[in-house]
């Protein structure tokens, strides 16, 4: 990779916190390999729209968009992708001369870590654990794909509003976190955790008891520090069907750095970076 100059192009993520995040290790890792001049960084701003002009006036070429930013994000950028706008938030922004453009990555990132073992989702009961923006665009990406969902939560407003958006597209339910019982989740064939519950410093904890999950679950968290989360764990010991929250991680940064350069990232290079960083910290 060439040193920082006048002619480096600048992609970065917008959140709040994000000195946890991975993105730059990604990022930087992928241009580093592939010898493109760009360089990527974090910044923790206190408004999503402020940041979008920021990234207009610094002629920023592309921004990841991540807690709390990512439906805010909406309202703040010139064009919405079709995907993304019917999902209702963005995490992925690109800035063409001065109009900038939301996409979402998260979704398609998830399904494709679900149908890399050959886990089928049409016609399958999946059970999503939050209401946040990852829940939104997993969920609807989801639903579009023929998966009958129920959406999980402590707030039962906030789980049924989205479950009735999703019932314009397919089967949707809403269920109070603290409802879910053993023979509930029978019926279930897919858990996927979209909150933060699990993730360090907090890695006891589990948004789930163990007894609700099955022999039969495939069990997906987001989450991606701790690897294997409490959830995993628990699920590990049914011999459960496991998904990382570095699946997801990686294979939506994949699609973003498409979308921003055109060009394929290298994975191995990413997915080798990722490890051994969470192998240090872990």
């Amino acid at each position: 990779m060439e040193p920082i100059n006048t002619l480096t192009d600048i992609y970065c993520i917008f959140g709040n916190p994000v000195k946890h995040s991975l993105s730059p290790l990604i990022h930087n890792s992928a241009f580093k390999k592939m010898n493109i001049n760009a360089f990527y960084c974090a910044f923790e701003p206190t408004s999503i729209s402020e940041a979008v002009t920021a990234m207009k006036t610094l002629n920023i070429k592309g921004a990841s968009v991540t807690i709390p930013f990512k439906i805010n994000a909406l309202d703040c950028v010139d064009i919405i992708d079709d995907h993304a706008r019917d999902i209702g938030s963005l995490n992925t922004l690109v800035n063409n001369n001065g109009t900038v453009t939301g996409y979402n990555t998260d979704g398609d990132g998830a399904l494709e870590a679900i149908e890399k073992r050959s886990i089928p989702v049409s016609d399958s009961h999946v059970m999503i654990i939050g209401n946040g923006g990852s829940a939104r665009a997993i969920a609807f990406t989801l639903v579009k794909k023929g998966a009958r969902l129920t959406i999980a939560g402590r707030n039962q407003d906030k789980i049924t509003a989205l479950s009735r958006e999703l019932g314009r597209h397919g089967p949707s339910s809403a269920i109070l976190l603290q409802n879910i019982e053993h023979s509930f989740t029978k019926d279930v064939d897919i858990i996927i955790n979209t909150t933060p519950l699990g993730m360090t410093p907090d890695i006891d904890n589990s948004p789930l008891p163990d007894e609700c999950i099955h022999h039969h679950h495939a069990v997906f968290d987001i989450v991606y520090s701790p690897n294997i989360t409490k959830l995993l764990a628990s699920a590990m010991t049914k011999k459960c069907i496991i998904i990382p929250g570095i699946e997801m991680l990686v294979n939506q940064a994949l699609l973003q750095f498409k979308i921003w350069t055109g060009l394929e990232a290298p994975e191995a290079t990413i997915v080798r970076a990722v490890k051994n960083h969470l192998r240090r910290i872990n």
